[in-house]
């Protein structure tokens, strides 16, 4: 049995719909167990009950939305009877009465159920809008349907804002005065002019369905934050003593510390031609998120392994090397499976439940190919989908050194294995908001214009290491 199961189809559904759907989905989980008849799911098998899973984690996020909608439209002064209602007197929405985090869910939830905007990407802007009161007011001036149509309008050429309605000028208005005073609480951030990025569009809150060449970003803990700077607090455990009767307790308290991750600006530049623009009018929200986004990651998939910590965020092979948690490989100069052994009883017993692997994929071919003297394979859970490494997840980050680049010739490093886990190790931040500009005119080599318009993107994000002791890295050092 081959269960299609694209969550995208998934739609914001009445409620009935919602649990027939639910049963189709549970009635199909069950099928596949009983075909097991008792035995582990296989490759296949335990693939389609992961997306039944993931597609009632959906549904059920659906339902949520929709009780509180309803729970919203029920209080008191909420709706009202009109001479505009139906018949036997249905009430209408009074959206003046609406609290601006319910309209906020109202907005989300639409974008939700046309398939404008991911159902991942409303939870992560809805819990941006969460973390302060500026923030509140910030999302839910980009969340504006109006304020996305300013948007459209005013990148449409020069003169865009010239079609604005008052609507919409009021929308572009409100966001503005919000970004403004975001400036002024951020000394570093004074750039004005262009528009901020709608929240249906966002990059930094679409990038969790995107996927990645890097899983560095799926691994990683991520966050979105307000301003140029994030410091989360760390500490030891705290102590613990056994006492005698009557014995006074000892100081217990932890130690504190407050690493700093600061954002860094990245930019994205997308060209596109006059007949596009006239063409691709209806569809172009959603072409502008998909480069955006592919732009955004491909940038930042490369700094979270190598960044280093100065002009962009911090990658994870310049935090840990030279450090105590570099490992040398069992015998110079060479890779070996002794290797993958040694880093992972290398890592403290509190990061290994949630550890696991990155590698080139030079690297993972080679572990795969690696044999004992009689000629069975070492590591054969290689070979599985989704593959593993000593019971432990295995992860492909192609800009990490791969084997294949090992010459003993040269001396130099070769960071070719990375363990640890990484929630707990690294973390992300997309600092809100970004930004996007107009290029009315693109200019050939003699200074005329091609017929083409841009826009440039600029966004901040910051990575770095929080707690050194939850990863290791494997250097393959060689010298000539």
């Amino acid at each position: 049995m081959v269960i299609a199961m694209d969550l995208s189809d998934i739609k914001y559904t009445p409620e009935a719909d919602i649990s027939r759907r639910r049963e189709e989905l549970a009635a199909e989980a069950r099928q596949i167990l009983d075909r097991q008849d008792g035995d582990a799911l296989d490759g296949d098998s335990e693939r389609e009950f992961n997306d039944i899973e993931n597609a009632l984690d959906v549904l059920r996020k659906r339902a949520d939305s929709y009780a509180r909608l309803h729970a919203a439209a029920a209080r008191p002064g909420c709706l009202e009877n009109g001479s505009d209602s139906g018949p036997g007197g249905q009430r209408r929405d009074d959206a003046n009465n609406a609290s601006p985090r319910d309209a906020l869910s109202r907005q989300l939830d639409g974008y939700v159920s046309r398939n404008e905007m991911p159902a991942s990407a409303a939870e992560r802007a809805a819990a941006l809008a969460d973390s302060s009161p500026i923030a509140m007011r910030l999302t839910a001036a980009l969340s504006d349907p109006a304020y996305v149509r300013a948007f459209t309008k005013g990148l449409s050429g020069e003169r865009g804002h010239l079609l604005w309605d008052g609507e919409e000028a009021a929308a572009y208005r409100r966001a503005e005065a919000v970004a403004s005073e975001m400036r002024a609480m951020v000394a570093s951030t004074t750039t004005s002019g262009g528009f901020q990025i709608p929240t249906v569009i966002d990059p930094t809150l679409r990038l969790s369905d995107a996927g990645s060449i890097s899983p560095i970003r799926n691994l990683a803990q991520t966050r979105v934050e307000i301003g140029t700077e994030f410091r989360p607090v760390t500490s030891a455990a705290v102590t613990n003593a056994w006492l005698a009767e009557g014995g006074e307790v000892d100081d217990g308290s932890p130690t504190l510390a407050s690493p700093s991750i600061k954002g860094f600006k990245a930019s994205s530049f997308v060209p596109f031609s006059f007949e596009y623009e006239t063409a691709a009018y209806g569809g172009a929200l959603a072409d502008l998120s998909r480069l955006l986004t592919d732009g955004y990651d491909q940038l930042t998939a490369k700094a979270f392994v190598n960044g280093n910590g100065t002009t962009q965020p911090q990658g994870l092979v310049t935090a840990l090397a030279d450090t105590g948690q570099e490992i040398a490989p069992t015998t110079p100069e060479t890779f070996a499976a002794a290797d993958v052994f040694k880093m992972q009883n290398a890592l403290g017993p509190r990061f290994q439940p949630n550890a696991s692997w990155l590698f080139q994929l030079s690297t993972i071919n080679a572990l795969m190919q690696m044999e004992t003297t009689n000629g069975a394979l070492k590591f054969p859970s290689l070979q599985e989908d989704p593959p593993t490494l000593l019971r432990r997840a295995v992860g492909e980050a192609s800009d990490m050194d791969g084997v294949s680049a090992i010459v003993t010739t040269a001396t130099a490093d070769h960071y070719v294995a990375m363990y640890g886990d990484w929630k707990a190790a690294y973390t992300i931040v997309d600092f809100a908001t970004q930004r996007i500009e107009l290029v009315p005119h693109i200019l050939g080599a003699n200074q005329r214009p091609t017929g083409e318009r841009g826009l440039l993107l600029w966004a901040r994000v910051g990575a770095g290491l929080v707690i050194p002791g939850a990863a290791v890295l494997l250097d393959v050092a060689t010298t000539a």
